[in-house]
């Protein structure tokens, strides 16, 4: 994973980092309000080949510090590399290759800043994803109480460094997204972590569903690693 060091403008940051054996491809144009930029990134393999369509495609915000906002990206996350003449491939299959785009995502987020990602991508797109279609399921079965942060696309977030994750707890337009925050101050992090930590052991020591282990294996999964990542476990 690059570790380049980020630049004030999160995109161009992005330009050309390397994820894996892929090239990150930005391509972004500005929107009618000042600071705002849709945006879309493709990936290039070492033959010089580019996905046909973007894996991450959606709207940047450089935020406005002045009124204590920060930047933010509200996405669309496909999970599913299209190359001409070779067979698709799942970037959730590609040793952790999801987790580390979504770390650069975070790294060039910043305190305070927020990931918004949609959990109906792949219905919109009209592609197989288990990632977006599980964390759908999590979601729309209440009974169960998962945490939003212990879903497969919520984990993405984690992995991108926001600790306060909610399911549309947020005023953005549109609906069936999570929002992940990233803490603005060590204060925030704390506060942030010991919350998650809370929520996390209050689901982990409930008796699983077995009508839903299918689900309850990747969350409870899911949350043992954050528990471990913090270190805080049950």
């Amino acid at each position: 994973m690059d570790t380049k060091k980020p630049t004030s403008f999160a995109l161009e940051s992005l330009r050309s980092m390397k994820l894996g054996p892929f090239q990150l491809e930005i391509h972004y144009r500005p929107k009618s309000r000042v600071d705002h930029f849709d945006f879309d990134i493709r990936l290039t393999d070492r033959e010089g080949d580019t996905t046909r369509f973007p894996v991450v495609t959606g709207t940047h915000s450089k935020g406005n510090p002045s009124q204590f906002i920060q930047r933010w990206f509200d996405i669309h996350f496909l999970d599913r590399l299209d190359f001409d003449a070779k067979s698709p491939m799942r970037l959730s299959e590609m040793g952790g290759l999801d987790e580390d785009l979504f770390h650069m995502l975070g790294s060039n987020t910043g305190p305070g800043g927020m990931i918004i990602v949609s959990y109906v991508s792949d219905m919109v797109w009209g592609f197989e994803s288990e990632l977006h279609a599980l964390t759908r399921q999590c979601l729309r079965l209440n009974s169960l109480r998962i945490p939003s942060s212990c879903t497969p696309l919520g984990w993405l977030l984690f992995k991108s460094g926001c600790r306060n994750i909610k399911r549309e707890a947020y005023d953005v337009q549109g609906s069936s997204r999570l929002a992940g925050e990233m803490p603005l101050n060590p204060e925030y992090e704390t506060k942030f972590t010991h919350q998650l930590s809370q929520q996390l052991k209050e689901y982990v020591a409930t008796e699983p569903h077995g009508e839903f282990m299918h689900l309850e294996e990747v969350c409870r999964t899911n949350a043992g690693r954050i528990l471990k990542e913090i270190h805080d476990p049950p």
